[in-house]
């Protein structure tokens, strides 16, 4: 996995979304166009998150969240290492939850990776 990529995830993965756009942003910009697609639905995650963590937005967050679901679509069940599937799944259901709460917000669901190693 290139470095960027995991540094934006991980950076997503703590909550810091600000960062994780503009790290993942740089990567796209070099990457190929094979992977552009499933880089821009990242990318609007991080900025939907942001968006609802940092200013309590929900209704265009919630928009953004299906469009870069739309862009998963042809990355199933995973791609450069992250379980799209998986996070798939996972944000909609936070999308569902989040428009139907009054409050508390669900939790924001981080990024799978699949593991790396010898036997995976």
């Amino acid at each position: 996995m290139d470095a960027r990529l995991r540094e934006g995830i991980g950076l997503f993965n703590d909550r810091r979304f600000f960062e994780s756009h503009e790290v993942l942003e740089g990567f796209y910009l070099e990457t190929d166009d094979a992977n552009k697609p499933f880089l821009e639905g990242l990318i609007q995650l991080a900025a939907a998150l942001r968006i609802f963590a940092d200013f309590g937005e929900v209704k265009g967050p919630v928009r953004m969240v299906r469009q870069a679901l739309i862009r998963f679509e042809n990355y199933q069940p995973a791609f450069m290492q992250v379980r799209v599937a998986e996070l798939s799944a996972a944000l909609e259901a936070w999308a569902k939850a989040t428009e139907a709460a009054s409050a508390p917000a669900p939790s924001i669901p981080k990024i799978p990776l699949q593991a790396v190693g010898l036997f995976s």
